[in-house]
């Protein structure tokens, strides 16, 4: 495995442990997925990081990178309740959003994406 995809992986796993989010990131975040629809009005940071969690904890959560620039951003996908959800961070292992995408093909078909499978971790 190459540096970046130890880096990504490691990142992904960090991820899985514990949600932190930048200084009021997280209400922001929150208000735009009620404000689109995509929770409910009245949802607290709690259900929304529960959420997260959710969505990040299978080992079947595959992998995508998100690149634009430097650095890269580790993105897992995955479905909660019967939706998908699109999970992405930095390799500091600290949140960038959590968004149920409309059409989540589509959307990590974009070519800033590339998928790297689903999240296991040599060794584990």
């Amino acid at each position: 495995m190459d540096d970046e995809q130890g880096r990504i992986t490691d990142a992904s796993c960090r991820l899985r442990e514990r949600v932190r989010w930048r200084p009021g990131k997280d209400t922001q975040h929150r208000a735009k997925r009620i404000e689109l629809g995509q929770l409910p009005v009245g949802t607290t940071l709690a259900v929304y990081d529960a959420i997260i969690i959710d969505a990040i904890s299978p080992s079947t959560a595959e992998v995508v990178v998100y690149r634009w620039g430097e650095p890269v951003s580790p993105t897992l996908v995955a479905e909660v309740e019967g939706v998908r959800w699109l999970v992405m961070g930095g390799l500091d292992s600290v949140m960038e959003t959590a968004l149920p995408p409309e059409d989540p093909e589509a959307y990590v078909a974009n070519l800033r994406f590339q998928r790297l499978g689903t999240l296991t971790k040599p060794g584990r």
